[in-house]
């Protein structure tokens, strides 16, 4: 259902179980899934998929040009999975064209709260959660399941590995390593994320080593470049090979602190 006042392109493609609330906005190229709901006053401004059973809510804004000096109005796009929730207020941005491919993503089951923001070129895993007033600077990498508390903010390039739980206004500034709590400005490292584990049904034994590995992690007597060879010990769970192929990989460096 498409209200009278909504305002659609005629390029956009609505499938016939979305509700288009009174003055929404649906922009050039977009794609809205089965039992979408954009609400009243809400924005999708262009080149936006949003996936089947998502929700934008009254005045949130998404698929707007990214805050990037150089973008020159390219056909950059936004992709939405299923079953999301965008509160009001919350603001994601299409990408820039400094990636290989052109494309802001956010994954299934994530939960944008008011006021949350998502930068250019950022990847969301499933499950994210982004409290009231949390940013992700440009080009940022989230795994599954992460939460950010309210007001925190991610710098760009920044990687959340899944399973974090970063705590209200901090600042990450480095990346966080998998299954992590962190907090403060600029975030440290408070210990292993495990209710979050217990809640995902991650058994005792995988949550053992997996405090294991930080312990070996946050030894700063232990070299970043040495730290693979020193957790190749270490049972290799799913988890534990997760934290270790992490850590392999970083152009910011790690919140080890």
């Amino acid at each position: 259902m498409i209200h009278k006042d909504a305002i659609v392109h005629p390029s956009a493609q609505i499938a016939d179980s979305a509700v288009i609330e009174k003055g929404a906005f649906i922009g050039k190229n977009c794609v809205i899934g089965e039992n979408v709901i954009v609400g009243y006053n809400a924005v999708v401004e262009r080149d936006t998929v949003v996936g089947d059973g998502t929700r934008v809510c009254m005045n949130a804004h998404i698929g707007g040009d990214p805050q990037d000096y150089s973008f020159k109005g390219e056909d950059t796009k936004l992709i939405i999975g299923k079953n999301c929730l965008f509160r009001e207020f919350s603001t994601v941005h299409r990408a820039s064209t400094k990636e290989d491919v052109w494309e802001t993503v956010v994954g299934d089951n994530c939960f944008i709260m008011s006021y949350a923001h998502v930068a250019h070129d950022c990847k969301l895993a499933n499950n994210v959660t982004m409290t009231s007033f949390s940013a992700l600077g440009g080009h940022c990498r989230v795994g599954s399941f992460v939460n950010m508390g309210g007001f925190a903010a991610a710098h760009q390039f920044v990687r959340i590995g899944s399973g974090c739980m970063i705590g209200g206004k901090a600042t990450l500034l480095k990346d966080a390593p998998p299954f992590c709590m962190l907090a403060g400005t600029p975030a440290e490292l408070e210990g292993l994320n495990s209710v979050g584990l217990k809640r995902r049904g991650i058994g005792p034994e995988v949550r053992m080593e997996l405090k294991r590995a930080l312990s070996i992690y946050m030894d700063l007597t232990v070299k970043l470049v040495d730290l693979p060879e020193e957790l190749s010990f270490l049972h290799p769970y799913p988890e534990v090979l997760e934290f270790i192929d992490f850590i392999k990989d970083s152009k910011r460096s790690f919140v080890r602190g």
